[in-house]
């Protein structure tokens, strides 16, 4: 009876964590064998698998129907469950597994399934251009005898309590390399393991040898007692990179001299603040692209330091090996030691990528390729559109700031298949280079309930820029407790020789102290105060040998805050630096005031700083600035009811400058107003308006697109420094950015306001207003001005018949160069059906769009005129009992510039298997003309006979 009702409670414990159910036993039955044998090839597959693109839309997932699920049986009363449960044994775990019905409970508890997956058989006939053929069908397949193409994920949440596998993969072509991920763990209460596509860190609190990277690899930990142990093998997937960007009295953008950044692995500082994603700034991952919050200006005495990762496509990426060791002897004694090493491995040969694009509308939108490309005679850039090429300088042409961007000339219907092959720009991956090792101990010192002290040492061993480093380094740190008094005390050694493992984070190659000390004066007040003096080295990593140049640098901040529940909070600061190198020295001094109350629908904060700068170089005879800086700012949220809201932001800078070239008086300013109104339950009414410039924009852009007028800045982006600024791009804990990555920029102005309105009158008919009207200059900008309206409708007459219309308009004028866009496009669409066994869905479009390019576009000057006309229809007749005929037909006709033809016909049979899985047998007619005599080579007419079976998880 006692191992009867063991099994009873098992089954009723599974049963209790049972989350979502599959729909359906069959689908059930057909999911289990086949994620059996996923998992079981994947266990036996290289972790290497093959990149990803994520894919797009939204992907239904796997369910588990409650049918599936065994009733529970009624709990025994019989004995009570003890009050501390027995360590669980691995093996344990399959005790439970004694029948197919608890094995399926696992897996619904644990498993999720999603993604698609279709397989086909192709009998193609040819005629013309093969690779326009095969570039422009069945997702860049065209041509093959047989295709698939499959878009999974696979995540596994400690099946049997032990077991997680995350997998997620894609064969397209054009995917995105770092978007394939495979990890497998293996968890129990002493020991972990982890391999595959990993993020790794040995859990230091020694900083001179700690440790956080985007990995391929493996990573283990295991405890017994006081005693923990950490273990990394791997291969870099990601190049660590730290830099710095000097403020340009914006928010921005500001760009990070790097694409492709590894999500949420950076970190930002201003003036040594740490700042908030969402709160104090947005990132766009993909472009490396950096922004503050409206309101908040950066002023060009400022730096931005940020670290983070960034994928290093055709590099050579590190191997790297190291393990930790720590013990606790009780009462807060700890001690760890740690190695680590990283060494180089040889280069793979480069590699080409190719990317695909529909069209993106107005020559002012950009394309961003996922890596900057190298563009000359060996490694060329190939664009085509509709299998034409495309001419560089003429059709399309690349921002000089921005490496991976490109531009093209004329306007891109959305229908449109734009393909582009290069070649990635090599990543050193490492600026400084090198093998290199290191060791480090760390001890922790109790003091009672004084407080703390630890105590790191590493010695590093390194070959760098042609010179064997070696190099021992100490910090020691202080934390004390007095009452209401708190001190804080670090101490730093770290020689410019020492070279450690490469990872984010702010640290460097430093000797000095620092001193926090905070005072509580009562429940709502608070005194702090900061001290810190230090020597830092910065390396050149363009030289070919080592060498180190230094900064000696002191800060002096003091703080008081003032908090109380109800009434105004307020923040007082002051602020002094100074840095000096034998060629120059610098002297701040900042203070600053900061409000802020919340109401019950009213918040409202401001702000207001006083900066005074004084640096002198004695390089090129000598240059002094002087800068006086007053800037304020003001933000407030404001619930007037719960139809009405108000965000207003508000910031604004005097500068002042003397010396240089000629003394200067420029005025930043960044205003933001957001309206949402919500009058009734059918109608809402959002507006957005702007307006940002920095007051100062760059006079020496190379490219004559983006030339820009207004006050000129700094003669150099480096001069004037602050101690949070010197140190980076390359030492011994980080990269910086390689050559020729892109540039940090001088100024941005613009201004520009949104109104969208959506209106339901009734429930057959819904409006959809959208008007925008924007003006850009500067880097990184469109420096153009543009307006732009559409208006779409929507009506359903009958449960069988929606109608919809949309109509848009947009003019865009060129502000830095000559030229301009113009754009009309008009959709009309009908839907009919179910209707009995049939439904139709028919689709028309016309556009009309004309640029005109003159002076200042590099050689791409000209009348682009262009007047698609398209007609889509899809009719399908259901044939009951999963199974339905259907045929489509497309048409569209491309008159003036690069005149083309395209027409595709389909007609096929579909039987539904099951509610997840179909057979899918057709014959496809495509042509492809392009009727411009120098491109008519690039056409083709292909007829083939399709087969396919399809898969939705």
């Amino acid at each position: 009876m006692g191992e009867q009702q063991g099994k009873v409670e098992k089954a009723q414990e599974i049963a209790a964590l049972t989350p979502r159910r599959l729909g359906g036993k069959g689908c059930l039955k057909l999911a289990l064998p086949l994620l059996i044998t996923l998992l079981t090839a994947c266990a036996h597959a290289q972790i290497t698998l093959p990149p990803i693109a994520t894919p797009a839309g939204v992907i239904p997932q796997i369910t588990i129907p409650k049918e599936a699920v065994l009733p529970q049986q009624a709990q025994s009363s019989g004995s009570e469950r003890p009050r501390t449960q027995p360590k669980r044994n691995t093996l344990d775990a399959f005790k439970a597994l004694r029948s197919w019905e608890s094995l399926q409970q696992e897996f619904q508890r644990t498993v999720s399934i999603s993604g698609r997956k279709s397989i086909g058989f192709h009998l193609h006939q040819v005629e013309g251009d093969f690779t326009a053929f095969r570039d422009q069908n069945y997702f860049g397949q065209g041509g093959q005898r047989i295709t698939d193409n499959t878009e999974m994920t696979i995540r596994v949440n400690k099946f049997l309590g032990f077991l997680t596998f995350d997998w997620r993969w894609t064969n397209s072509r054009f995917r995105n390399p770092y978007d394939s991920r495979i990890t497998y763990t293996y968890e129990s209460p002493n020991f972990t393991l982890e391999w595959g596509d990993i993020t790794a860190a040995l859990g230091s609190t020694n900083p001179l040898v700690g440790f956080n990277r985007t990995l391929k690899g493996a990573t283990a930990s295991a405890q017994w007692g006081n005693h923990r142990m950490r273990y990394i093998r791997s291969e870099t997937k990601a190049a660590a990179r730290t830099i710095t960007i000097q403020g340009n009295d914006s928010p921005g953008p500001y760009y990070l001299q790097g694409s492709q950044i590894v999500d949420g692995s950076e970190r930002v500082q201003v003036d040594g603040v740490e700042k908030r994603r969402g709160e104090d700034y947005t990132i766009d991952y993909f472009g490396g692209i950096l922004r503050f919050r409206d309101g908040m200006i950066i002023p060009r005495t400022s730096t931005i330091v940020v670290t983070y990762e960034t994928y290093a496509f055709n590099s050579a990426p590190s191997l790297l090996e190291g393990w930790r060791y720590e013990t606790s002897f009780g009462r807060g004694y700890n001690f760890g030691f740690t190695m680590l090493s990283q060494k180089s491995t040889a280069r793979t040969p480069l590699r080409r990528r190719t990317e695909q694009f529909y069209g993106f509308g107005a020559p002012s939108v950009p394309y961003d390729l996922q890596f900057p490309p190298l563009r000359d005679a060996n490694n060329p850039v190939i664009v085509t559109v509709a299998g034409a090429p495309q001419i560089e300088g003429v059709d399309y042409y690349f921002d000089e700031n921005l490496p991976y961007r490109f531009y093209f000339t004329r306007f891109m219907p959305q229908n449109l298949i734009i393909q582009v092959e290069y070649t990635p720009r090599p990543d050193p991956s490492s600026t400084i280079g090198g093998d290199r090792e290191v060791m480090g101990a760390d001890f922790t010192l109790p003091l009672g309930r004084v407080g703390s002290i630890v105590w790191n040492a590493a010695r590093s061993r390194a070959q760098a820029q042609g010179s064997n480093l070696e190099a021992t380094a100490h910090t020691a740190v202080g934390k004390f407790e007095f009452g209401r008094l708190s001190l804080n005390a670090t101490y730093r050694d770290i020689p410019a020789e020492f070279i450690g493992i490469e990872s984010v984070g702010f640290r460097r190659n430093e000797r000095g102290y620092q001193t926090d000390i905070g005072y509580r004066i009562s429940a709502i007040s608070n005194f702090q105060a900061s001290l810190s003096k230090a020597r830092v080295a910065s390396l050149n990593p363009l030289s070919s040998a080592f060498g180190a140049s230094f900064t000696d640098t002191d800060i002096q901040s003091y703080t008081y805050t003032y908090t109380p529940q109800n009434g105004f909070q307020i923040t007082l600061n002051r602020n002094t630096n100074s840095t000096r190198t034998p060629s120059s020295r610098t002297e701040q001094s900042r203070h600053a005031v900061s409000l802020g109350r919340s109401w019950k629908n009213f918040t409202l904060s401001m702000g207001y700083e006083q900066s005074d700068s004084d640096a002198f170089s004695s390089l090129s005879g000598g240059t002094r600035l002087q800068y006086h800086i007053r800037s304020w700012r003001s933000q407030l949220d404001w619930t007037l009811n719960s139809q009405l809201s108000l965000r207003a932001s508000a910031g604004s800078s005097d500068i002042e400058q003397k010396g240089g070239t000629t003394n200067t008086q420029t005025r930043s300013l960044d205003y933001t107003v957001d309206v949402s109104w919500r009058p009734w339950s059918n109608l809402s009414v959002n507006y957005r308006w702007r307006d940002s410039d920095s007051g100062a924009l760059n006079l020496n852009a190379s490219d004559f697109r983006s030339r820009q007028y207004g006050n000129p800045f700094p003669p150099s982006a480096s001069f004037p420094t602050n101690p949070w600024g010197v140190g980076y791009n390359g030492n011994g804990f980080s990269s910086g950015a390689p050559m020729f990555s892109g540039y940090t920029y001088f100024g941005v102005r613009g201004r520009g306001q949104d109104l969208s309105i959506q209106w339901t009158p009734f429930d057959a008919l819904s409006f959809d207003i959208q008007w925008s009207q924007n003006r850009s200059v500067g880097d990184f900008q469109t420096n153009s001005s543009q307006e732009s309206l559409s208006i779409g409708a929507s009506y359903m007459p009958l449960e069988w018949l929606t109608l919809s219309a949309s109509w848009a308009k947009q003019e865009v004028q060129f502000l830095t160069a000559t030229g301009s866009s113009s754009n009309e496009f008009l959709n009309l669409s009908a839907d009919i059906g179910p209707l009995r066994r049939w439904t139709i869905n028919l689709n028309f479009y016309l556009m009309k769009t004309d640029s005109v390019f003159g002076e200042g576009f590099q050689g791409a000057q000209g009348n682009f005129s262009q007047q698609p006309v398209g007609f889509s229809a899809r009719v399908t007749y259901d044939l009951g009992a999963k199974q339905n005929l259907f045929a489509e037909f497309q048409r569209t006709d491309l008159k003036g510039y690069l005149p083309s033809r395209d027409t595709l016909f389909n007609i096929g049979y579909e039987y539904r298997i099951t509610r997840n899985w179909a057979f899918v047998l057709s014959y496809r007619f495509r042509e492809q003309l392009n009727l411009d005599p120098q491109y008519q080579q690039y056409s083709y007419r292909a007829r083939s006979l399709d087969a396919s079976m399809n898969w939705v998880f």
